[in-house]
């Protein structure tokens, strides 16, 4: 099923689309899928968030919550436009996956030139697809993405809350790196 999923992102990244039915993935995929991305998002913000057990788990959940708005907003969305209540589960999580090769900048920062033409294209790739799928303008689209904006900057602020009300981390030492971040820049 792995292999399927990368040619699903292959496909993704020559713009050629399935019906979002066919985007259909076993639970071990989902799974991995989820954890390699929520992993890449832990090192990308490891400067803000630090690398405990904490900071990792909150990254994989913010990215399991990213997915699940993205495709629900979207979902929302195209159907207000005219679309039928389309599944977009799976082509929401294989286009977001297409950013697995973002991790090489943290390893390399000198390819990221590179990484932000890999970022614009497949941002592109992941909107001409929702156009496709809904057959509905970008304009509409973008109207998901900012549904998708505001509700994941909902849900993972209630997620932080969660974390620093259980003692899992600690408000004011984000706070002081954020500052810290800020200064720096």
């Amino acid at each position: 099923m792995l292999d399927q999923f990368f040619k699903d992102m292959w496909d993704i990244l020559r713009l050629r689309y399935k019906d979002p039915a066919e985007y259909r993935y076993t639970p071990p995929v989902i799974l991995a899928v989820i954890l390699l991305l929520g992993m890449i998002n832990a090192a990308s913000m490891s400067p803000l968030f630090g690398k405990s057990a904490a900071a990792i788990i909150f990254s994989i959940l913010l990215t399991l919550v990213k997915w699940l708005v993205l495709a629900r907003a979207m979902r929302a969305v195209l159907h207000y436009y005219g679309a039928p209540r389309l599944p977009l589960w799976g082509f929401a999580l294989t286009s977001e996956a297409l950013m697995v090769p973002m991790l090489a900048i943290l390893y390399a920062p000198q390819l990221a030139s590179v990484g932000l033409f890999w970022q614009i294209w497949t941002f592109w790739a992941q909107v001409i697809g929702f156009m496709k799928m809904g057959n509905v303008s970008g304009w509409k689209v973008m109207i998901g993405y900012a549904a998708y904006f505001i509700g994941t900057l909902l849900v993972g602020s209630v997620l932080l809350m969660l974390f620093v009300a259980a003692g899992w981390m600690d408000a004011d030492a984000l706070n002081q790196q954020l500052q810290n971040m800020m200064k720096t820049q």
